[in-house]
């Protein structure tokens, strides 16, 4: 029998291609007030789609590049040099995979993900989670199959999810923190 959350998902035929699903800008601003990119100088974004995570950071004063398969680059196949900082928001279907990768590639890693990520004894046991130093959960469901309005607004959706910060130098437990969302979410009714 299938869970209640493989019986909600939609179709493949559904959905976008490559499960494309743009990120919320409002996502980004978060990570940057976090303070958790502070001192770090280049950026990458290995699976960037439309650039949107990178124009945040630019705007922010950062130097960042994005790679993406729908240009061709598949990170998952890609040698690359070791960076500063990945930040991203990988395929949910290949989480494991692009964080597996990043953590090699990068002193730091920032990835949106779900908060059932953390039901799997396998990510445990395989290490995923090693290095793993905070976790900032949204407060609110972001409906990430629908593209933010033109005031950076939001819906709600169905996915508990947050940014998920990984130093190659940290051997703790993670903390645990919440970003308030309230405020980039659309009221039911309201003007675009």
């Amino acid at each position: 029998m299938k869970g209640k959350a493989y019986a909600n998902r939609k179709p493949e035929y559904e959905r976008p291609s490559g499960d494309f699903y743009e990120t919320p800008s409002c996502m980004t601003e978060e990570l940057v007030k976090t303070g958790v990119l502070d001192g770090v100088k280049t950026i990458w974004d290995p699976c960037c789609g439309k650039h949107a995570i990178t124009k945040v950071l630019e705007n922010h004063g950062f130097s960042c590049f994005g790679n993406d398969i729908m240009y061709g680059d598949d990170y998952l196949k890609m040698n690359v040099q070791h960076h500063d900082c990945i930040v991203m928001n990988p395929p949910f279907k290949l989480f494991d995979k692009f964080v597996e990768k990043a953590k090699k590639d990068a002193d730091l890693v920032c990835a949106i993900g779900k908060a059932n990520f953390f039901g799997s004894h396998s990510r445990n046991v395989n290490g995923l989670w090693k290095h793993l130093r905070e976790v900032y959960f949204f407060d609110r469901q972001i409906a990430f199959d629908v593209p933010e309005d033109e005031n950076g607004k939001v819906e709600c959706g169905m996915i508990i999810s947050g940014w998920f910060v990984w130093d190659m130098k940290y051997e703790g437990e993670p903390v645990i923190r919440v970003i308030d969302m309230q405020k980039y979410i659309k009221r039911k009714g309201e003007k675009k």
